[in-house]
């Protein structure tokens, strides 16, 4: 199995076509609620928020592997350990035959009774999201005081792998702060002897949707999802996130809604990828001429006006 530097290098180079083959990689966004609040994340702001239903789920996993896709992620802008049928998605997705199916969480309700039946199911790897090594500042940054009970599911996810026999991968991933950049090193020493690797990575504006992040931290520039320097994003070629409404978005993490593509309501995922919409907005990556899309604040990380692809299904937020 690749390891998450492997992964992100071949993620990063993708076919720079305004038609590439379908998706390997397909993010599938169960729920937009989340338990926490961390305060560089843009979900808090999202006005209206609900969960992709359950027969949604089967038909849109049936579709994507017909397609092509093998790598399944169950999660984009919200906690999907939120959904309370998280591990019946993982095995009907496990037994369709997909390959590599994996889910990043904030860990907090990751315990046995949840946690077991999601492993079992099949589940490949999980992710535990810690922005901070110390209690007070967890507090302070995911906006719950759930430090020590994350690191705890943490070990037990680790002490059953060990007890069971299962070969998924345990990572850890931190977004580093200003503030919180000292506290790197701690949580490495804390979580390292529980996973296979360690993944921290610094502060984004969120596909351009937290402008205000640059008041926690320096934003590097041409840097899309913390993957590294680079002068088109990968992610129009990559693959695409289906929000729990059933929209395409060409990104997984458009809490806006600013760039979605197309309606799995009203179209199939194959006409999607190649329509009029797609391709002209990968037009647009390639020619470098995304001036006026949310991807251009996110690349330069500034905080011009943008014009959503399809304005019908932009996002509001809440004012803070």
């Amino acid at each position: 199995m690749e390891n998450i530097i492997e992964r992100k290098k071949r993620i990063a180079k993708p076919e720079i076509s305004e038609t590439p083959l379908f998706p390997r990689e397909i993010f599938l966004d169960l729920t937009s609620f989340c338990n926490q609040s961390c305060v560089f994340c843009a979900n808090r702001k999202i006005k209206s928020k609900s969960t992709m239903k359950s027969e949604f789920v089967k038909r849109t996993l049936t579709e994507l592997y017909k397609c092509g896709t093998r790598d399944i992620g169950l999660y984009a802008t919200g906690e999907s350990f939120l959904v309370r049928k998280l591990a019946h998605y993982v095995k009907f997705a496990k037994d369709l035959g997909y390959e590599y199916i994996f889910i990043t969480t904030n860990g907090a309700l990751v315990t046995p009774e949840t946690g077991k039946p999601v492993i079992d199911a099949g589940l490949d790897s999980i992710k535990f999201s810690i922005s901070a090594g110390k209690r007070e500042t967890y507090r302070k940054i995911h906006g719950k005081d759930d430090f020590d009970r994350v690191i705890e599911n943490l070990k037990w996810v680790f002490k059953y792998r060990q007890d069971s026999g299962l070969n998924y991968r345990i990572y850890v991933t931190m977004v580093y702060t200003d503030k919180t950049k000292e506290e790197v090193e701690a949580l490495k020493d804390i979580v390292m002897p529980y996973i296979d690797e360690w993944d921290p990575h610094s502060l984004t504006n969120l596909c351009g949707s937290m402008y205000e992040n640059n008041q926690l931290a320096k934003i590097d520039t041409k840097n899309p999802r913390g993957r590294g320097q680079m002068e088109i994003c990968f992610q129009p070629f990559r693959g695409f996130t289906i929000t729990p409404e059933g929209y395409i978005s060409a990104c997984v993490i458009d809490y806006t809604q600013h760039l979605i593509v197309g309606d799995l309501n009203k179209a199939t995922l194959e006409d999607i990828w190649v329509n009029d919409i797609y391709r002209k907005f990968r037009k647009r990556h390639i020619n470098k001429d995304i001036k006026g899309l949310v991807c251009y604040n996110c690349m330069y990380n500034k905080n011009e006006q943008v014009f959503p692809l399809t304005p019908e299904y932009s996002r509001q937020f809440m004012e803070d």
